[in-house]
């Protein structure tokens, strides 16, 4: 009988500590991926237990408008603020995985995984 128990409470107890893992440190999300040229105007790093870069990306650097990226990767973040730094033209290209960790990003849910910088002799305004 004792054996029985254990044999149906062990696994129970194993899918409940997974759940309430997934359930504190997973953020869940409609997967996709994309792309944004734009202006790097910040590359902060937050938090207290989980610290985590967020890029902040301006389409154009007069709007008011900003979207924000986590960014994982640390050559990706310093390359990120170097373009800050510089004010260039970027294109970054980012996905938006199942699940996020929590210690990859507090709130953002795109992750950015590639930038290229535009270049800007070849544009035409018409």
């Amino acid at each position: 009988m004792k054996k029985t128990l254990l044999l149906i409470l062990i696994p129970v107890l194993v899918i409940i500590l997974v759940m309430v893992f997934f359930g504190l440190f997973g953020i869940f999300q409609t997967p996709g991926s994309g792309q944004h040229t734009g202006y790097v105007t910040a590359v902060d790093k937050t938090g207290i237990i989980f610290q985590t870069w967020t890029a902040y990306i301006k389409t154009d650097p007069q709007s008011s408008q900003e979207d924000a990226y986590c960014v994982a990767d640390p050559a990706t973040i310093t390359a990120l603020q170097n373009y800050e730094k510089d004010r260039s033209l970027v294109t970054i290209y980012y996905s938006e995985p199942i699940v996020v960790w929590r210690w990859q990003c507090a709130h953002q849910a795109s992750l950015i995984h590639s930038i290229s910088v535009v270049d800007q002799s070849t544009t035409t305004v018409q």
